[in-house]
């Protein structure tokens, strides 16, 4: 891509996009004043990586927006256009502290107001000083979402009262195991969003640690997800089979609830000329699935977004009470010129199970349907091991009734 990207030089899109990802990074990015000293309003939330793990860096995102909040709620983001999104992300400066994974339990006065401000409900004024000025920079990742310059920190104060809710007061305040805690704050309509900042700074569980961020956001969507699995098995079958689907930010979803027990599997469709195949000729394909009883493996091969989109599908079942074997198809278009976060599958998938589904009365009609509207058709279905199992099980029905 390097030799490409010579030749180019944003200027002839020979990569294929609708806008070079290069000079729209340049053009998105911030221009923080070089101070050591800020003080801006976090959304409230925080970045912890994972880089030298079990030592890690932490802080604080803020900016200078009339509305902060809406800077860390990808819950509200679905229809904005990216340049929106991108640029809400990397108007976020990254305040870094290094600290060890096990302070989070007794934490230092940094660490602590760090912890106190994400527990908030509303944005907190936060000062920072800083150990030199910052450079202009923005950050990209498929799997955290977008944020702009960052700095290591020499101090932090807050410099407004947080708001915390009475339920996230309790649920931190009590010795409870971060599984539940995470449920029973979902239940209590606390967004995904909101607990992976709490868990990534070391505010939930028994054994409390920090968790970087792009561990904590996968570990949300899979401990609720789970927890809705054990739901929905108890519920009776769907009776049709129905399509859902959306298009956003360049990704397309096709969702089929099938009749049967829980399954679930994710497929992903690279197109040619989309942001990871650049100056492919073929589609790439990547998939992983779980049975009835469960996976016991990480999803190595569609990674955070196979749980972001089961816990989306497990949310319209749990709200229909409804059990399923649900197929998820993501298509990734030459449109999507720069990746934002797995938060775009979750909410994609939100917004399709939200939609009037196109219902069938068999399997191949629902296949031929969503074929029709993706760039890339036929090949996916041959991979696919949940229509490979749900084939077998109509051709033995068919048997068994002759």
């Amino acid at each position: 891509m390097g030799s490409l990207c010579v030749k180019c030089k944003g200027t002839k899109l020979l990569c294929g996009r609708p806008k070079c990802p290069l000079l729209e990074k340049a053009r998105l990015s911030p221009r923080w004043t070089p101070s050591t000293k800020l003080e801006a309003p976090t959304p409230p939330s925080v970045f912890v990586g994972r880089i030298g793990y079990p030592n890690i860096f932490a802080g604080p995102l803020v900016a200078r927006h009339d509305n902060p909040e809406i800077l860390d709620s990808p819950e509200t983001w679905y229809g904005l256009p990216l340049d929106e999104v991108v640029k809400y992300r990397a108007s976020l400066f990254r305040g870094k502290e290094k600290f060890s994974v096990q302070s989070a339990r007794n934490p230092p006065r940094h660490l602590e107001e760090m912890q106190l401000g994400v527990m908030s409900k509303k944005s907190v004024d936060i000062d920072i000083s800083l150990k030199k000025p910052p450079k202009v920079e923005t950050f990209f990742s498929e799997a955290e979402a977008t944020y702009g310059s960052s700095g290591e920190i020499s101090g932090i104060k807050l410099a407004s009262n947080p708001v915390i809710p009475r339920v996230v007061d309790e649920v931190t305040s009590d010795e409870v195991k971060a599984g539940d805690a995470l449920f029973h704050l979902y239940e209590k309509g606390i967004p995904v969003s909101k607990l992976s900042n709490m868990l990534s700074i070391g505010v939930l569980g028994i054994k409390r640690k920090l968790v970087p961020t792009r561990w904590s956001i996968t570990a949300v969507d899979d401990s609720v997800g789970k927890e809705l699995i054990a739901k929905v098995k108890e519920f009776p079958e769907v009776s049709n089979y129905m399509v859902f689907e959306s298009f956003y930010l360049g990704n397309r979803f096709e969702v089929l609830l099938a009749p049967g027990r829980w399954m679930f599997e994710n497929v992903e469709i690279y197109d040619p000329g989309c942001i990871w195949v650049t100056g492919g000729e073929r589609p790439v394909y990547v998939r992983d699935w779980e049975p009835f009883k469960g996976r016991k493996a990480y999803a190595s091969q569609v990674e955070g977004a196979y749980y972001a989109a089961r816990l989306a599908a497990l949310e319209r079942l749990a709200r229909e009470k409804r059990q399923a074997s649900v197929l998820v198809v993501r298509e990734i278009t030459s449109e999507y010129w720069m990746p934002v976060g797995v938060w775009q599958i979750r909410e994609n998938v939100r917004a399709a199970m939200r939609s009037k589904p196109t219902v069938f009365d068999s399997l191949e009609e629902s296949i031929r349907a969503i074929n029709s509207r993706l760039n890339v058709k036929n090949e996916w279905v041959n991979k696919s091991e949940l229509i490979s199992r749900l084939r077998s099980r109509d051709i033995w029905k068919r048997w068994v009734n002759v």
